[in-house]
């Protein structure tokens, strides 16, 4: 829905207010600490995008990618290149947990070996996808791991998500303009911000037309009696 030029100005704008961004989520709260939260639940490419542009303008933020998605192979080699570049441009990347897929919390121990393995991490801090329940007890961590619906990040810091497409600037505007306001916790999704849209709506099937043309090349690249 955003352009990137937006999220360059945003960016712009929290340095400008004096805020820090920091992936150090053990970081005492304060009123200048920005820790900034990236959920990739489409799309690794566009995530790869984001990292690049922070980088290019001196900031950090925490990339959380999932290993029961649907919509991508984390462990596929490309999205595996692409996690691993995203890590040495000097951003911390961790884990998307989602608790829905499971009838239990347990199998969180097997995905957490599976993502310090191929990504040569230590997990500290995990970011719940469709928390739901979870929510009922959200300073419960799993396995002795802290995750972002805990009250130190959802409640003793200002918390804002642009879930679902929606449009943060103007609830960003105000919160800058509170001169008694607390730290920020920021969760920006990758798949919005690439691109101007009308409506959520239009940014996805924009995304699923590119997501189709790199199907068909994946096809034609693996199966040679392709004819589409």
């Amino acid at each position: 829905m955003f352009a990137k030029a937006t999220y360059t100005e945003l960016v712009n704008q929290f340095q400008a207010a004096g805020l820090s961004f920091s992936t150090n989520w053990d970081e005492a709260p304060s009123a200048t600490l920005l820790l900034m939260r990236h959920d990739v639940d489409f799309s690794i490419p566009r995530a790869h995008e984001m990292a690049a542009q922070e980088a290019s303008l001196g900031v950090a933020a925490t990339y959380f990618f999932m290993l029961t998605s649907n919509m991508y192979n984390l462990l596929s080699a490309e999205s595996r290149r692409l996690a691993h570049e995203i890590k040495e441009m000097g951003h911390k990347i961790s884990l998307h947990f989602d608790p829905t897929v499971y009838d239990s919390l347990e199998p969180f121990a097997e995905e957490r070996q599976i993502f310090e393995t191929a990504f040569g991490v230590k997990l500290d801090m995990v970011s719940i996808h469709r928390p739901g329940s979870f929510l009922e007890n959200n300073n419960a961590d799993l396995l002795g791991i802290k995750q972002t619906y805990q009250d130190r990040y959802f409640k003793d810091m200002k918390y804002l998500s642009d879930s679902g497409g929606r449009d943060i600037m103007p609830t960003i505007k105000e919160y800058l303009s509170d001169p008694n306001r607390q730290g920020l916790h920021l969760l920006i999704h990758p798949i919005w911000w690439g691109s101007v849209s009308e409506n959520p709506t239009e940014t996805l099937d924009r995304w699923k037309k590119e997501h189709t043309v790199f199907l068909t090349s994946e096809m034609r690249l693996n199966c040679k009696t392709y004819q589409g």
